[in-house]
């Protein structure tokens, strides 16, 4: 029997700066902060359990972990330099391996339109309000579907 465990948001933003330097990819806060709701999206959808403890809010420029978003705000648009060594479980790992790898390339702009098109979890939650929930269950179905069609390369 497999044991899945859910993180802290910031555990799985360091495995994600982890992985990027390993690929020779790096990441500003708001590229880290899209991966780490992409791979939570995937973690529900593959897993049927969240990867992270932490809410996913709608604001304004897509959908944000307000943990992540205090803890790398002052980095602003500078790319993170530093990683700490966090290790998850298996199926985990390979999720993050598997979008720093598929989707590591793209620029902030190119994650955003993906994250907010028409049908997004973001896109149903938001009403122009920061504070909004983008509640798990929304997530879920939504990546379901993505991996259904066989989109998940293109998020």
């Amino acid at each position: 029997m497999k044991i899945y465990h859910t993180y802290g948001a910031i555990d799985v933003a360091w495995s994600l700066l982890r992985h990027a330097k390993k690929q020779g990819k790096s990441f500003c806060m708001m590229r880290l902060q899209l991966h780490v709701y992409i791979c939570h999206g995937l973690s529900l959808a593959y897993l049927a359990r969240p990867l992270i403890l932490d809410d996913v809010f709608a604001w304004k420029f897509g959908p944000i972990v307000p943990s992540i978003y205090f803890r790398f705000k002052e980095q602003g648009a500078a790319t993170i330099a530093n990683h700490r060594d966090v290790l998850l479980d298996t199926d985990s790992e390979a999720i993050i391996q598997d979008v720093v790898l598929n989707l590591g390339h793209l620029a902030v702009s190119q994650l955003l339109e993906l994250a907010q098109r028409p049908g997004s979890p973001w896109h149903q939650v938001w009403d122009g309000k920061h504070k909004q929930v983008i509640p798990d269950p929304i997530i879920q179905t939504y990546y379901q579907k993505v991996l259904e069609a066989g989109r998940a390369g293109s998020l």
